[in-house]
This record gives structure tokens, C-alpha cells and sequence, in this order.
């Protein structure tokens, strides 16, 4: 209930906002971006469009168009959001909306195009860790091992979560031909859950390992 009251207050504030400064488009995004965390995409939507109505300055436009995306996305119409991404020209807005639109790709198992959208982030942020933990996974996914490792070994300089650890892990099993690392070991102490609801990965790999062996052979 606290939780419920402390966004339901952050809402309300937000509104009062907008009445009092209907010409700051951030509010709009704002407010947008919490109805999306309440799952009231409908909403968000709404806001979103009816609010870019009332804008003629490309920045503003930009934001709450960078802000429709994000909502398909959430909703998962990955489709439309990289089509809507694909409007934003803001060059401020331009790295998060291709970042976002490779991230939609690989939703929908379009690697390739995952990769090619991924490379223009990387190109201006060579060291940013969450692009490189994404083409670390969508290498990975490509089945580029020793791609999938340069990435994420970038990635590990700047943070360390469960689940970077993990994939890190599965690479490092691929290579070493083995099922026990130090990064399985990490995303494990951090996050115990996450090792266990992908052990199936491992079993996965392994087979795929060891159906590989029996070919060479």
C-alpha cells in the first residue's frame, strides 16, 4: 500500500505540474513514464499523443515521441516502438533511441539487425557498459563466442549484476568446455534465484558441446 500511495502522491504532483507549466513537455514524458510503470499503457499512450499535439519546437516532439516508443516497447509491440524510434532526431535523444531499438530487435530474434543498430551506440560510446553487455548478448546469441567474450569483459570493468556474471559464465563454459568458472560462481553469490532459474542454459550448452565434440571426432 505504501508503495501504491508514494506513486499515487508522485502522479499527483506531476499533474499539478503540467496545469501550472503546460509548456514543459518533460512533465508529459514523466508522467508517461510512470502509467507505464503502473502498466496503464493505454493511458500513457494517450497522453502521449495528445500532448505532441501542442508542441511545435523539434526538441519537445522528439522527447515525448522518444517517450511513445519506450511505452510499445513495455508493452511489447516492438515493431511499432522501433518504428517510432526511428522518427526521433534529437541528437541528445538519438543514442537511447538506437540503444532501444536494438534491444527491440533482439526481442524479436533479429540479431542481425540488433547488431547493426547496437554498433552505432558503440561507435559513440566505445566503454558504456550496457551497450556492450547487449552485444555481448546479442553476439552470444549469434553465436559468436569470442565476440560475445570481448563484450562483456568490457562490460565487467564498469558493473557487475547476476545476470552479466551468468552469460559471462555460459561463455566461459563454451570455451573452457566446462561446467564450473568464477563467473558462475559471482552470479550466483549475488543472486542465487537468477543461477537457478537458468541452469537450463547450462544443460543446453553442455549438449551442445558435447554433440560438437562428437562431430569433430
Amino acid at each position: 500500500m505504501g508503495s501504491e500511495k508514494k506513486r499515487d502522491d508522485v502522479i499527483h504532483k506531476l499533474i499539478q505540474k503540467i496545469d501550472e507549466n503546460p509548456n514543459d513537455a518533460k512533465n508529459y514524458y514523466n508522467l508517461a513514464a510512470i502509467l507505464v510503470k503502473q502498466q496503464s499503457f493505454d493511458q500513457a499512450e494517450e497522453l502521449l499523443v495528445k500532448s505532441r499535439e501542442n508542441f511545435n519546437d523539434s526538441s519537445s516532439v522528439d522527447l515525448l515521441t522518444y517517450g511513445l516508443g519506450n511505452v510499445y516497447y513495455a508493452e511489447g509491440l516492438y515493431e511499432k516502438a522501433n518504428r517510432t524510434f526511428q522518427t526521433v532526431r534529437d541528437q541528445r535523444l538519438k543514442k537511447e533511441a538506437n540503444m532501444m531499438i536494438a534491444q527491440g530487435y533482439f526481442a524479436q530474434s533479429e540479431y542481425k539487425m540488433a547488431f547493426a543498430f547496437g554498433l552505432t551506440v558503440l561507435e559513440n560510446s566505445p566503454s558504456d557498459a550496457d551497450v556492450n553487455e547487449l552485444m555481448g548478448d546479442i553476439s552470444l546469441a549469434l553465436g559468436d563466442i569470442k565476440m560475445a567474450q570481448k563484450y562483456y569483459d568490457v562490460a565487467l570493468k564498469a558493473k557487475k549484476t547476476a545476470k552479466l556474471l551468468f552469460n559471462r559464465g555460459v561463455v566461459e563454459m563454451a570455451i573452457s568446455k566446462t561446467k564450473n568458472n568464477k563467473f558462475f560462481d559471482l552470479s550466483k553469490e549475488i543472486d542465487a534465484k537468477l543461477f537457478e532459474q537458468n541452469k537450463q542454459r547450462l544443460v543446453d550448452v553442455d549438449k551442445l558441446l558435447n554433440k560438437n565434440v562428437e562431430e569433430d571426432d
